[in-house]
This record gives structure tokens, C-alpha cells and sequence, in this order.
């Protein structure tokens, strides 16, 4: 770098960096430096101009001086020392000052240019008169001083609002293009760094009855948007009643971000830029209507209108916006109501899907989708001969085969029936009744043929008492 301050000031900087690649840690997106940026001197031949010749080349003391530049040599005037006095302004800020006032108030053009090319940098040290002499050159009678003038206003509002009040008040409507265009790039810039300054601004430019100036106001309300402020609100809120559809545009691109940052307001202004007559008022509208939370009485009512609104882009909205504000028998209700007067056959066939219920008027397959999916064991699924696992079966299948085994077992049990005419098997009467006893020691003993069962017969056949004839009870031992 040719500059070494700048040059050490870099090596210092930290700059978070991963541990384990050593890149940069990136962090978001990086802030513009406005300041910083602005605040940089050009760089020519006048930085080899050795550090005492600069004063008495820019008073005019010494004529001229010749210097190398990028291996050749230059002829070094006073407009060129000029220039060169951001170099001495820190160690003579004295001299310095009155140099660039003289310079300043110069009778040739390019003198005057260069000391307004410097005014920037020389004001962050002594600012004494520095602004009174831009504030006539910006009416110079040479064209190349009014547009350095212009450019240096643009470079100095943000950095000195108060001192540039009044002269960025007289720029901002003044009808000359490259003079106004000069004073809202300042007014942009001072968005950044002091949005209060420029809120007292547009506060009064969109009172102007100017349309162009209302329009070149309002396109610094989306900038704006992000600040927290009710005066800020309050211009959005004008913007969006004013008379130029221009102004509303403008005006109606700030509710997507406040539909983030004050969902609340952002309501309220939806009410009036959802329905405006302006197409682009509109479709800024329903892009934050889609990202606001529809579920307030307010937003129902609002999307609820909209569906019956004369423009078929904001019935469209509000109408997919149904399913998110009612529960499904009411936005079939909904639908119902609506396609008695919509005219737009896309509509009607949106709205028509919305009435017909899938779940119960729809075909097989759209029926099914509503099911629940059948749980399936992969374990207990019988495996083929290559390893893979047999599909799950069927309902209707399962359903058949129980009704063939049913028929079978039908079958099976009328062909076991005595046909009439046909004798029962032989042995088969001989078998005794459920009521008779068998205790299983003897056969012809035990079997009675009596209708009541004869227990002592049966007690003496069995012969139990002869069993065990030297049994003797036996008295419970004491505990």
C-alpha cells in the first residue's frame, strides 16, 4: 500500500478466522463503511510533492515545482498543491484552513474546483467558513464548480447534518436535474447514519405539490421502513393516501417489511393499499398479505372482503387464503356462497375444490389417501427363496378365503348327517349314556342300565373297603 498509516492500521485489525482452515469467519453481511469511504482522498501526483512545498505551492507563494510520478516526471501547479493539503492538515491545521479558504474564493475555476475536492478532509480538523463558501459556490457561474459543489454536499451531509441543513433544504427543489440528483443521494446516505434528519426532510417534501418531489420523497420510505419510529410510520401512513399512485407504489413496498417489524400497523395500512386502483399498490399489498398472520378478526374480515373484491388478483389471494382462516366445513360453506357470483372460470374451478370433500365424494384412490397405512411385521412376513419378504395381503382377500373355509366346514358337517332309511353303525347303541358311571376297573360290572345311577351296586363292583383294610386314621400332631 502506498499509504503506511493505513497500511499498519490493517495489520492491527482482528479479523476472526476458523481455527482449523484459518479463512475468515463470515459473519453476515458486512456494513458499508460510509464514512470511511467517503473520507479517502484521491490519490495523483500530488503526493510526491515533498511535505514543505505544499503550503507555499497551494498559497500560491511558489509557482510551480516538477516531481516523478509512476517513473515519469509532472509539472506541479497550485491547483495539484491544493489538493495535497488533506497531507499537512493534522501537523498545520491553521495554515491548512486558510490555504483552502483562499483556494476557495480563487478567481480561476479549477482552483476553486480543487479546493472543493479537499473540503471534505480538511472540514474533520477546522470547519470555520468552510460551509458558507459551498454554500455560493453551489450558484457559481462556472458549471464544473456548481457540480464539484454538488458532489462535495453529497460527501459532507452525512457527516455534518446540522451545518448542511440548509443548504441540502434549497438543493432538494431545486429544478435542476444533476443538483437534486446530488442532494437525495445524500439524503440516501444519511439514511443510514441519521434517519432523524431524515424524517424532518421528508416530512416536508411530501407536503410539496410538487408530484416528482413527492415521488423522489417516497422512494426513501422502504430505507426507512426499518427504523422503529412513529414518525416514520405516520409518513408511510400519508404516502398511502396521497393523490399520485407514484407515491402510493412507493409508499406500499414498505409494508413487507413491516409486516415483520409491526405486524400490528401493517394490518391497518393493508386495509387501505390491499384495495387501492393502482395495480402495483395492489401487488405489493398481497405479497405482505402473504407474509402476515392472518389468524386476528381483523385479517378475517380483510381477506374475507377480498374475496369478493372486483379484481380478480386480490379475489385469487384472499380465496387461498380461506384454508388458513376458517376450518373446513366453513371454508365449504365459503366456497359455496362465493361461487354464486364469481365469474372467472380459474376461480371456479379453485373454488369448486375447495366445496367437494375428498374424503367422502372422491374417487377410490383419492379415498384411500385419507387411510391410515397398514402396519406391517417385517419379521412375521414369510420369506421367498431369495431372501425378500411376500407383499402384505390383502382385506378383500383375507375376506374371501374365511368365507371358502366357512363353506367348507358347511359341506362337511351335511355330509356327516344321517340320511333317512340308514341305520346307525353297529356298536354304536352300545355305548353307554352320559349319566351312567364308569369308574374304569371293570367293564361288566360297572355298566347300569337303570334310568337313576346305582352308586352302592357300583361302590361294591369297584370293592374299595378291601383295598386297604389295615388303614388306621391318624391324629394330627400337636403343633
Amino acid at each position: 500500500m502506498n499509504n503506511a498509516k493505513e497500511a499498519e492500521i490493517m495489520a492491527h485489525e482482528y479479523i476472526p478466522r476458523d481455527p482449523r482452515t484459518g479463512r475468515p469467519l463470515v459473519t453476515g453481511r458486512r456494513r458499508r463503511r460510509v464514512v470511511d469511504d467517503a473520507y479517502r482522498p484521491e490519490k495523483g501526483a500530488w503526493d510526491s510533492i515533498p511535505i514543505p512545498d505544499v503550503l507555499p505551492l497551494a498559497t500560491g507563494a511558489l509557482q510551480a515545482c516538477e516531481v516523478q510520478w509512476c517513473g515519469q516526471p509532472h509539472l506541479i501547479s497550485r491547483p495539484d498543491a491544493v489538493r495535497a493539503l488533506p497531507r499537512v492538515s493534522r501537523n498545520s491545521e491553521v495554515q491548512t484552513h486558510q490555504a483552502l479558504v483562499a483556494a476557495l474564493s480563487d478567481i480561476k475555476p479549477e482552483v476553486r474546483v480543487a479546493g472543493l475536492s479537499v473540503l471534505p478532509y480538511c472540514a474533520l480538523n477546522k470547519v470555520d467558513d468552510l460551509f458558507e463558501h459551498l454554500h455560493e459556490l453551489l450558484d457559481d457561474v462556472d458549471s464544473s464548480v456548481r457540480k464539484a459543489a454538488s458532489n462535495c454536499l453529497a460527501i459532507v451531509a452525512p457527516v455534518f447534518p446540522s451545518a448542511t441543513e440548509e443548504t441540502l433544504r434549497r438543493e432538494l427543489r431545486t429544478s435542476v436535474k444533476y443538483r437534486s440528483k446530488a442532494a437525495f443521494k445524500a439524503l440516501r446516505e444519511l439514511c443510514q447514519v441519521w434517519p432523524e434528519v431524515v424524517v424532518v426532510h421528508l416530512d416536508e417534501l411530501l407536503r410539496e405539490d410538487d408530484v416528482l418531489l413527492r415521488t423522489e420523497a417516497s422512494k426513501l420510505l422502504p430505507r426507512l421502513s426499518k427504523t422503529r419510529s412513529a414518525a416514520v410510520w405516520d409518513l408511510i401512513s400519508w404516502s398511502l393516501q396521497d393523490e399520485a399512485a407514484s407515491v402510493r407504489a412507493h409508499a406500499a413496498r414498505t409494508l413487507t417489511t413491516l409486516a415483520d417489524s409491526a405486524p400490528r400497523l401493517a394490518a391497518i395500512l393493508l386495509e387501505t393499499a390491499l384495495f387501492d386502483e393502482d395495480d402495483d399498490v395492489r401487488t405489493h399489498a398481497l405479497r405482505s398479505l402473504n407474509r402476515m398472520d392472518v389468524t386476528g378478526f381483523r385479517m378475517k374480515r380483510l381477506c374475507l372482503d377480498g374475496a369478493r373484491d372486483r379484481h380478480s388478483a386480490i379475489r385469487r389471494t384472499c380465496i387461498l387464503m380461506l384454508p388458513r382462516l376458517l376450518i373446513e366445513s366453513e371454508v365449504r360453506e365459503q366456497a359455496n356462497q362465493l361461487l354464486l357470483q364469481e365469474t372467472d372460470p380459474e376461480l371456479c374451478e379453485l373454488l369448486s375444490g375447495m366445496v367437494t370433500d375428498l374424503q367422502l365424494e372422491g374417487s377410490e384412490e383419492e379415498k384411500n389417501r385419507f387411510l391410515a397405512p397398514l402396519p406391517v411385521d417385517d419379521q412375521a412376513m414369510p420369506r421367498d427363496e431369495l431372501g425378500q419378504g411376500e407383499p402384505p395381503r390383502l382385506l378383500a382377500d383375507i375376506d374371501a378365503e374365511v368365507a371358502e373355509r366357512e363353506g367348507d366346514a358347511l359341506r362337511l358337517g351335511e355330509g356327516q348327517r344321517h340320511l333317512p332309511g340308514e341305520q346307525p353303525p353297529e356298536g354304536l347303541g352300545d355305548r353307554p349314556e352320559p349319566d351312567e358311571v364308569d369308574l374304569g376297573l371293570d367293564v361288566d360290572a360297572d355298566h347300569d342300565v337303570d334310568a337313576d345311577p346305582d352308586w352302592q351296586d357300583a361302590i361294591e363292583a369297584a370293592d374299595l373297603g378291601k383295598q386297604n383294610q389295615d388303614w388306621v386314621p391318624e391324629e394330627d400332631e400337636a403343633d
